[in-house]
């Protein structure tokens, strides 16, 4: 009777049967506890309104046209994503020079401090190992300040200039054995303070959004060579056009791993403590409404939107924000593998960030003045 009553009172805070919407109110309880003991249940509740995710110069998923051309030497394939007919900023910027982070504060992180899914029968014994080497390698982090949320923001970088390691990283090829030889992954995070509203949240607004730039790496390429699970599954992953529906994507969903290093070290508040205490390093799922993906030549992007999650976790996240420059944070992604034959998940990309200040490592771009749309000319 009290379910039935609350969910009457407080329909936003429950899932419905059908989803077709671009933007949604994330539960982030569901979100993290999804990975453990409901992998393919809802963890997401839907607003009834439209999206309000913006974009400059088009539509939030650009139409990709024509087919890849394959051609395959010394055991690898090559192939090529046509690029979608998108507008960029001129000039275009480059990874890792917009602003100091690369630089000052991003920093290696042994995939294996990540705990993965080892199998076998996971969903029975829950066993979980360290991840062996990462498939990419992250070579450069972005911090960019706007009044509203930005989609596709690859198409700002000029992606050839970023420095690369030649002993680690793969140095030619668009898609190789069909990987991207470039993954961008992106947080939009919101700075305003978060709405109770039940009925018109406030999902859009002034915040940032932080770029992570990966690149395949030699042992990535490797592992695509020997078909290992996890490259396999991520390999399907991308093969899925960017706004397929989460039902026909499967059971091999992205996943997402943040573990704040020193949070008992750094004097934050016993109800901060306590939170993070409980979800630090804890997987959580990102589908359709809080995630948006998009593809390039030689990239696949996938952002993840902060705006949509519930209040408590956006509260949680405006509350830490004055201590953000004293956390040292582990970041990690990966393709969530299912059967036994996928086993071990591989992360796909990782990195610690360190002492992360909004006012200081933030680049403010006017991102209105690209807006054909706004500014009366013709869109793509």
């Amino acid at each position: 009777m009290g379910a039935k009553l609350t969910q009457a009172m407080m329909p936003n805070c429950f899932p419905k049967k059908d989803f077709n919407l671009k933007d949604s109110k994330v539960d982030l309880k569901g979100v993290f506890n999804a990975d453990d003991d409901t992998p393919f249940s809802s963890v997401w509740t839907a607003d009834e309104s439209e999206s309000c995710f913006y974009t400059p110069n088009g539509s939030m998923t650009p139409e990709l046209k024509g087919s890849p051309t394959e051609v395959s030497a010394d055991g690898i394939t090559y192939t090529s994503w046509d690029e979608a007919e998108v507008s960029p900023l001129r000039p275009l910027a480059v990874h890792g020079k917009v602003s100091k982070v690369t630089q000052e504060k991003l920093s290696h992180c042994p995939p294996n401090r990540f705990k993965l899914r080892s199998g076998p029968n996971y969903n029975v014994n829950r066993k979980k190992a360290p991840s062996g080497p990462a498939l990419y390698n992250l070579r450069a982090v972005d911090m960019l300040e706007h009044e509203h949320k930005i989609s596709h923001i690859s198409r700002f970088f000029d992606r050839t200039k970023t420095e690369l390691d030649p002993e680690e990283d793969v140095q030619s090829g668009d898609v190789i054995n069909g990987l991207p030889r470039f993954f961008i992954v992106t947080y939009m995070l919101p700075s305003y303070s978060p709405s109770m509203s039940l009925f018109k949240p406030v999902t859009d607004g002034h915040g940032f959004t932080v770029v992570f730039f990966f690149v395949l790496s030699k042992k990535g390429l490797e592992a695509s060579k020997q078909q290992t699970g996890a490259s396999r599954v991520l390999r399907r992953f991308c093969a899925r056009e960017p706004d397929c529906p989460d039902k026909m994507r499967g059971p091999n969903l992205w996943k997402n791993i943040v573990s704040i290093a020193n949070f008992k070290d750094i004097g934050l508040s016993y109800y901060l403590t306590k939170y993070i205490k409980n979800y630090n390093a804890k997987p959580w799922l990102s589908r359709n409404p809080d995630m948006h993906k998009f593809k390039g030549r030689d990239y696949y992007e996938v952002n993840l939107d902060i705006h949509v999650y519930n209040y408590i976790g956006l509260r949680f996240m405006y509350e830490l924000k004055s201590s953000l420059i004293k956390l040292v944070v582990d970041v990690g992604f990966v393709a969530q593998c299912e059967k036994d034959e996928e086993m071990p998940e591989t992360i796909l990309g990782c990195g610690r960030l360190s002492h992360i200040s909004y006012e200081n490592d933030c680049v403010k771009v006017d991102w209105d003045k690209y807006d054909e749309k706004k500014n009366g000319s013709e869109t793509n």
